[in-house]
């Protein structure tokens, strides 16, 4: 059985929620748990809940709070993720190179379905990485993260039954992502020590600095991230095309 730990929040970094709670963000944290908790309760960053590698879970902020987790974030055209997202920190340095063990999915398993069940706004469809949220700003939860076990035990999405299709045309495999929930091309920059948006790159607003453009290539090496960790080029595949194309119809 599941036991959760108390760990309020002890800094200012977090908001009451206005919005009905219909996302769920997993996370690495690339720190220890030690450090993971003392940034998360004490820092200018936040989330709900941090998952040790023992499968231990520390409670940090209630449902009904903001936590300031997933940053500058776009779902199904959505910007803010976090007004409307439940943050969960799991504990890995680097989920890109190291596994994540057994004990610890099991207990992230267990919690995702009591957040869930609290909260039965969140489809499987919004169950999602914060890769997927922030292409190309993200990596995490990180290639080596368990998505297909997760969905067999009934959270998130994993595409069955594909079949290879052509190659579609850069328009085309962008509009097939942005139906399975992935933000359109975009860019970004820093302006006050935060990551803002920009809608004209060529002219940033005053104040502006490091723009970085998020292209279909980059928004797709974070689908590729998750559906076929073992080819995260950016570069579409018949392979790649027959993923796209079942989960946009899921």
């Amino acid at each position: 059985m599941l036991t959760i730990k108390n760990a309020r929040i002890q800094s200012t970094s977090f908001r009451p929620r206005t919005e009905k709670v219909d996302t769920l963000v997993l996370h690495f944290t690339a720190l220890d748990l030690e450090s993971s908790l003392r940034i998360l309760r004490y820092g200018d960053v936040s989330s709900h809940y941090v998952l040790a590698e023992d499968g231990s879970v520390w409670k940090i902020l209630e449902d009904n709070e903001v936590a300031w987790h997933a940053g500058l974030s776009m779902w199904h055209g959505r910007p803010n993720v976090n007004g409307r997202s439940i943050g969960v920190e799991i504990v890995n340095l680097d989920a890109n190179t190291r596994d994540y063990p057994a004990t610890q999915i099991a207990a992230l398993i267990e919690l995702c379905t009591t957040i869930i069940t609290r909260n039965p706004g969140i489809s499987p469809r919004n169950i999602v990485g914060h890769s997927d949220i922030a292409p190309k700003r993200k990596d995490d939860p990180g290639r080596k993260f368990p998505w297909k076990e997760l969905a067999e035990a009934g959270i998130g999405l994993w595409p069955t039954t594909m079949q290879d299709e052509p190659v579609g045309t850069q328009q085309q495999i962008q509009s097939l992502l942005e139906a399975c929930g992935y933000p359109q091309e975009h860019a970004y920059g820093i302006k006050g020590g935060g990551y803002v948006s920009i809608s004209d790159p060529a002219n940033p607003p005053d104040g502006v600095s490091n723009v970085v453009m998020v292209t279909t290539a980059d928004i797709l090496r974070a689908f590729q991230l998750r559906f076929q960790p073992e080819s995260v080029t950016g570069i579409a595949t018949p392979a790649t095309m027959g993923i796209l194309r079942r989960l946009s119809t899921m």
